[in-house]
């Protein structure tokens, strides 16, 4: 299963304000299609502010967010999501008393039947486990699941683009594990994933692009690996005198 190619995201000055307060301050930002883009930086940089933005969950005060040649800026969640955009949250937030089926079925309400079972196919492939829990209630699944199932309801609309934030948040090293090379995978397939990561050289070793964000604007931009192989560079783009932020 293949994304369109040609969908690249791009995110042009845009700026979020809440409460009066400026968050996001001129961000601009590039997702390639097939390829792994990360985000990071220090707690309160703007990181999952830009997400929910990107997702029409928190309003723009200026700029632009568009994939290929269609602007986004403005449109309904929901509508953002058709366009091609999805978003795996912070936080693995799941309805507990349904079955992973269940959580999974409800992400496909917008398809049409055939579409649904080929995002569920691709879902179950990408995550073989689930299938093995597929009558149990998410509530009961340990963290790692229930990240495969967030990850999977994100991917089951065959997005062009991918939001992660926050991958490893609360979860045991073995799952992380688990969870990076499909990431890979996905891209591989052609979405384009924007990763949002604490770990900032488990996220580098991921990624061919690197945005390092402090105080609501991009302090960095540049090819993935010349930041990881250079932690003199990735300390000071994050501008923080200790390292511990870069994992």
């Amino acid at each position: 299963m293949s994304a369109d190619r040609s969908a690249m995201l791009t995110i042009e000055d845009l700026s979020v304000a809440r409460a009066g307060r400026t968050i996001l301050d001129g961000v601009s930002l590039q997702v390639r299609p097939a390829s792994i883009t990360t985000l990071l930086g220090p707690n309160g940089a703007g990181k999952s502010t830009l997400m929910l933005a990107v997702a029409g969950l928190l309003p723009a005060s200026s700029g632009k967010v568009a994939i290929a040649d269609r602007r986004l800026t403005g449109l309904r969640p929901e509508r953002i999501r058709r366009a091609g955009v999805a978003v795996a949250a912070e936080g693995r937030r799941l309805l507990g008393d349904l079955s992973v089926r269940d959580n999974l079925r409800v992400a496909t309400y917008a398809l049409r039947g055939s579409d649904a079972e080929a995002g569920l196919e691709w879902a179950v492939e990408l995550f073989p486990e689930l299938k093995k829990r597929w009558d149990i209630p998410a509530r009961l699944l340990s963290g790692g699941e229930q990240q495969m199932v967030v990850i999977a309801q994100a991917i089951v609309s065959r997005p062009s683009t991918l939001l992660i934030d926050e991958l490893s948040l609360g979860l045991a090293p073995i799952a992380v594990r688990r969870l990076l090379p499909t990431l890979e995978e996905i891209a591989q397939a052609g979405v384009g994933v924007l990763l949002v990561e604490q770990f900032a050289h488990m996220a580098l070793s991921l990624a061919d692009a690197a945005y390092v964000m402090q105080g609501g604007q991009i302090v960095f931009h540049g090819v993935a690996n010349d930041l990881r192989r250079q932690p003199d560079l990735l300390e000071s783009a994050y501008r923080l005198s200790g390292a511990n932020a870069a994992g």
